[in-house]
């Protein structure tokens, strides 16, 4: 991100989302490694961080600066909680298939998730640009609509939450 007045450079923009890539990839090697009983609550326990990331980067860059330290942990934590999310459940929703339907479904899964991302990007980019008014954001307007933008994510993971959390009550009936 950038100070008011200043330009960040391609690379370090690339870079600044290294931390929520690897967060991502171990998190997602690792988390069958965890005691069963934890693993049973994976899936909502990863959208909490998750939520709570979005809000604390929001929060790192509410001022227009660029977030420090703080935007580093914030995008480590996204990474982090949205494998424990996403790993899990894609791994348990296979889990379920036939064998002889295996591919079948790994193929509609995979289509699935990159529809929901291209989605996701698109909502949440429009969220961002409507916060911002449409127009090309200054320094100031940019940080209140990543805030709402923030805020937003806030409220899907949230969601995420909630709709695991009915959909593992559902299975216990």
């Amino acid at each position: 991100m950038c100070r008011a007045g200043s330009a960040t450079s391609p690379l370090r923009a690339g870079l600044t989302f290294v931390p929520t890539a690897v967060a991502f990839g171990v998190v997602g090697l690792n988390w069958q490694r965890l005691p069963g009983r934890w693993q049973a609550v994976v899936v909502p326990g990863g959208f909490l961080p998750a939520a709570a990331s979005f809000a604390g980067t929001g929060l790192a860059l509410r001022d227009g600066t660029d977030g420090g330290l703080w935007l580093l942990v914030g995008l480590t934590g996204s990474g982090a909680g949205l494998s424990f999310a996403y790993s899990p459940l894609l791994t348990r929703t296979l889990a379920t298939v036939r064998r002889q339907d295996a591919a079948d479904a790994g193929g509609v899964l995979v289509t699935a998730a990159q529809l929901g991302l291209l989605i996701g990007v698109a909502v949440f980019g429009a969220v961002f640009l409507g916060a911002a008014d449409g127009t090309v954001p200054s320094a100031g307007n940019s940080a209140d609509a990543l805030w709402v933008t923030c805020v937003a994510l806030v409220g899907a993971a949230l969601c995420g939450v909630l709709m695991s959390l009915v959909r593992r009550v559902g299975n216990l009936r």
